[in-house]
């Protein structure tokens, strides 16, 4: 009975993953998260894709189009003050005067590459705010909003349709499991995070 129950719940994840209400709560969450919010869409995206790998373009592009959108947002609130914008970023958990720093000095040396980000490391809407503070425009904050989401989500993203492709069934059969340890992997990871592990100047995030 309880294995039933388990494997019921990973269906009701791929039902939903197929669903409007799917595309519509990762395109908010990533909307959100560009401008305030601290946990990013990647969260909710894994645990989708895991369960229903054939929906993952659909999905990341709909948190692509709700990054987009949160970066018009979060652009026009840094071109009208840019230190207001500041002082929004420094009130998000996790985002310090260091980590401002630490992006700077990835702008000012890579450009709109600095962008990109294999892994962890300093939020985009961080890299927002500064490309615009030094002077950055539209077109590159645009195309480096872009890359952040590819370089950043693309890797796990494949990683999760192979996992979701080939070992379905087992993640089925085991649905307890599955759903406990990626839980733990992401409370971990922002354990870390808030904890100050993932510095912007780490490998993985220069």
């Amino acid at each position: 009975m309880t294995g039933e129950l388990s494997a019921s719940a990973v269906d009701r994840i791929g039902r939903f993953a197929g669903s409007a209400s799917a595309v519509a709560l990762l395109t908010g969450w990533a909307l959100a998260e560009a401008i305030f919010l601290p946990v990013v869409p990647d969260v909710g995206l894994g645990l989708l894709v895991l369960a229903a790998p054939s929906r993952a373009v659909r999905l990341f592009g709909a948190v692509a189009i709700g990054a987009i959108a949160g970066t018009l947002v979060l652009a026009a609130i840094a071109l009208q003050s840019p230190d207001a914008a500041r002082a929004m970023l420094l009130g998000i958990p996790g985002i310090h005067p260091g980590v401002l720093a630490g992006v700077d000095l990835v702008l000012a040396r890579d450009g709109v590459l600095g962008f990109a980000q294999f892994g962890p490391g300093a939020p985009l809407k961080v890299y927002r705010v500064e490309w615009l503070a030094h002077g950055g425009d539209m077109a590159g904050l645009l195309a480096g909003a872009v890359l952040n989401r590819v370089t950043r989500i693309g890797p796990p993203l494949i990683a999760a349709v192979a996992i979701g492709h080939f070992a379905g069934p087992r993640l089925r059969r085991h649905s307890g499991a599955t759903n406990a340890a990626y839980a733990a992997f992401w409370l971990l990871v922002y354990a870390a995070y808030f904890g100050g592990l993932f510095s912007v100047d780490a490998p993985w995030a220069a």
